[in-house]
């Protein structure tokens, strides 16, 4: 939190997931959100209007997992199926400021869309 602080951020723009969405019954990866939420800071995830084109959205050929966690995810990921899925980002801001990361959200979401 000092970091934080010290560098002025108001939020940090990051994924929700490691990828779009997972088959139902099989996620398995909490690390995007779970420290935020045990944190309790203030947190919105949001569709962001773009979607998985599976022609971009494909595993790399020389993809080298960084241990088994990273194995076992993209394992899960299947660009054929995801394709035309919504994508979603989660802004994260501190503690006790839901109001101020709403309002944040509504500007990406603009950015987005221009």
């Amino acid at each position: 939190m000092d970091r934080w602080n010290r560098a002025g951020i108001d939020a940090i723009l990051c994924p929700t997931i490691p990828f779009n969405t997972v088959k139902n019954g099989s996620f398995k990866h909490v690390g995007y959100t779970g420290v935020f939420n045990v944190l309790d800071y203030s947190c919105l995830s949001f569709p962001t209007g773009l979607t998985v084109d599976k022609a971009v959205d494909r595993i790399e050929e020389l993809y080298q997992p960084l241990g088994s966690d990273c194995e076992a995810i993209n394992g899960d990921y299947d660009a054929e199926t995801m394709h035309g899925l919504p994508i979603s980002l989660q802004l994260v801001a501190r503690r006790l400021e839901e109001e101020k990361v709403l309002a944040m959200g509504k500007q990406v979401l603009e950015a987005l869309r221009s």
